[in-house]
């Protein structure tokens, strides 16, 4: 084969490893999941917040900030940032709203679409390990098997692991002078954009590894001047900052702040604890919420990891040091992500071994914004996924045949012990939250929103909003209210203004106590509440639908005679006047 072949071959490897991601995800039984009006397998989780806040931004007037979504949670201000609910793909898509379907969603193909770019990122990084072809798809189906990808794949925009390993590309692929590091940091800048409009925690992993990578370009190689990095950095900040700002979230008031930091950390075994992923390795112990630093290799990894160090240390210790040596910014601030990951309170198989929480009080108002610090052992799953893979392929170098053999074995043995594989429990059948009652059909075009007494903010700890709602019932009301084209005030967001939370509560309660009912208003009432709208007589007609109890002013109309049939209004309480 000509040089030019090969060279032609080469740059459609890729495009096979992004085959490889498509049939993991059909593997996986995320075939249904790729019809964009497919809903009933997104009734759960994070999942829900992702549609209903695509759905709401999709009907909203274009706004600054960009993905404002004002007719959910009003007056809270709430974005599609802060709804998870993947700003850029949101934005993109938006234009395009009149000949979408009203239950369009985009999590199936956004799902694919990371698995797919995670295979073309494996195969771009491992044809910086290996020149052979069957090494680079083997090594890249590992990367796509990863067990922090699939087992993130419950909150969606969190599963663009493909620009993680990306920046690893970046960081190990030639770039011997100035022209070739420029165009290294481009691509680069072109990462940050895109996951500061992704997620905030991976926009946090992607620049930190760019400021790796922009220190790497004058130590311990020069390429580039001190100056031109510090521009560089300069640059890349602010892109960074100013998706931030087109998105909302800085600048709009919203607390940043929250509390769990230290909960929802990793463990210091996070590498090597299946956390019931593996059917052959037993759950190490761990904190209750220790789940956000997943990390987990894989059995497969584990096992390749274990014959690739056999035998004398001095066979690869001295090649693994120098490999390091050579990329020693990128190890220095992946080891300080995987320290932030472990917070806090850093536990080893679930006991604490040390607490930082007095010492680091002081930063709790800035670390604070991401309590979820255990995801930040991503980057060095990565890493350590792929330092396994060259010391495998270094090993044996002499012995391709080996080394293929070794990598099958270890990839099969992935495969079969990924417990997903067999249950399918990523893409289970879990029911849109729905409201099916027949009188909605007869909702009057007057009605403009949904109320729920209380309101329901989840993950709120302002004691005026506490009910006895379920946590999905904001769900089916925010849907009812997207297709109603109705506001809704209830919901679930990543962050919000606890003290704003406590007013707009307060004012609604004492809306309600007055007897000051919006005759354009249907009101979902918490049970415990109801004696508020019952007290109220004939000015105010109470029913049941869907098993809610729910209020409306009695201002005429048909939906208030359906309401009215569904039960028999309680009598109004006798007052002082009232004859005996």
């Amino acid at each position: 084969m000509s040089m030019a072949d090969e060279t032609r071959l080469a740059r459609w490897r890729p495009w096979a490893g992004a085959l490889l991601g498509l049939a993991w995800f059909i593997a996986l039984g995320g075939g249904p999941a790729l019809d964009p009006t497919h809903l009933d397998w997104l009734g759960w989780g994070d999942w829900t917040k992702s549609v209903l806040g695509w759905w709401f931004f999709r009907d909203a007037p274009w706004s600054f900030p960009l993905g404002r979504t004002p007719d959910l949670m009003p007056p809270l201000l709430t974005t599609v940032g802060f709804t998870d609910s993947n700003p850029w793909v949101s934005v993109l898509l938006k234009p395009f709203t009149r000949v979408l379907p009203r239950d369009f969603q985009f999590i199936g193909i956004w799902l694919a679409a990371c698995l797919a770019l995670q295979g073309f990122m494996g195969v771009k990084l491992m044809s910086v390990i290996t020149p052979r072809a069957s090494h680079q798809m083997i090594g890249a189906a590992f990367f796509v098997l990863a067990p922090v990808l699939v087992f993130r794949f419950g909150h969606d925009a969190l599963c663009a692991h493909w620009m993680v390993t990306a920046l690893l590309w970046l960081h190990l692929r030639p770039c011997p002078d100035a022209h070739s590091a420029w165009r290294t940091l481009r691509i680069a800048l072109l990462l940050n954009v895109l996951a500061a409009g992704t997620h905030p925690y991976l926009a946090v992993m992607v620049f930190a590894l760019s400021t790796a990578l922009l220190i790497g370009m004058v130590w311990p190689t020069r390429r580039l001047g001190w100056r031109q990095v510090g521009l560089a950095f300069l640059g890349g900040s602010l892109a960074v900052g100013a998706v931030f700002l087109l998105f909302g979230y800085v600048g709009q008031g919203v607390s940043g702040a929250t509390s769990g930091f230290g909960v929802y950390s990793a463990d210091m075994l996070s590498l090597f604890n299946p956390m019931g992923w593996s059917r052959i390795l037993p759950w190490l112990p761990a904190q209750e919420g220790q789940y956000e630093g997943f990390g987990y290799l894989g059995t497969g990894v584990l096992v390749l990891a274990l014959a690739a160090l056999l035998g004398r240390p001095s066979v690869w210790w001295r090649e693994a040091c120098t490999r390091v040596r050579a990329h020693a910014p990128l190890m220095g601030i992946v080891m300080l992500l995987a320290l932030f990951a472990f917070s806090t309170t850093m536990t080893l198989g679930g006991v604490t071994v040390l607490t930082m929480r007095k010492l680091a009080a002081p930063l709790m108002p800035v670390v604070g914004m991401f309590r979820a610090s255990g995801r930040f052992i991503w980057p060095l799953h990565y890493v350590v996924l792929t330092g396994i893979l060259a010391l495998a392929v270094w090993r044996w170098r002499q012995r391709p045949a080996l080394v293929t053999g070794v990598l099958v074995g270890a990839l099969l043995l992935q495969v079969v012990d990924t417990a997903d594989l067999w249950t399918q429990q990523r893409f289970r059948s879990a029911p849109w939250p729905r409201l099916v009652a027949p009188e909605w059909e007869q909702l009057d075009p007057d009605y403009r929103h949904v109320i729920m007494f209380p309101p329901y903010i989840h993950g709120s700890q302002v004691p005026c909003v506490e009910s006895t709602f379920a946590q999905y019932d904001s769900v089916r009301w925010g849907d009812l209210a997207y297709r109603k084209g109705l506001t809704t005030n209830s919901g679930y967001a990543a962050r919000f203004n606890d003290r704003q939370v406590q007013e707009v509560c307060a004012a609604l309660t004492t809306n309600i106590e007055k007897g000051q009912f919006a005759p354009d208003t249907v009101y979902v009432v918490d049970p415990t509440r109801l004696a508020l709208f019952e007290r109220q007589g004939e000015r105010v007609t109470c029913g049941t639908l869907d098993g809610f109890k729910v209020c409306v002013a009695s201002t005429g109309g048909r939906f208030q005679e359906a309401l009215l049939k569904t039960t028999v209004r309680a009598p109004a309480p006798p007052t002082a006047d009232s004859p005996p």
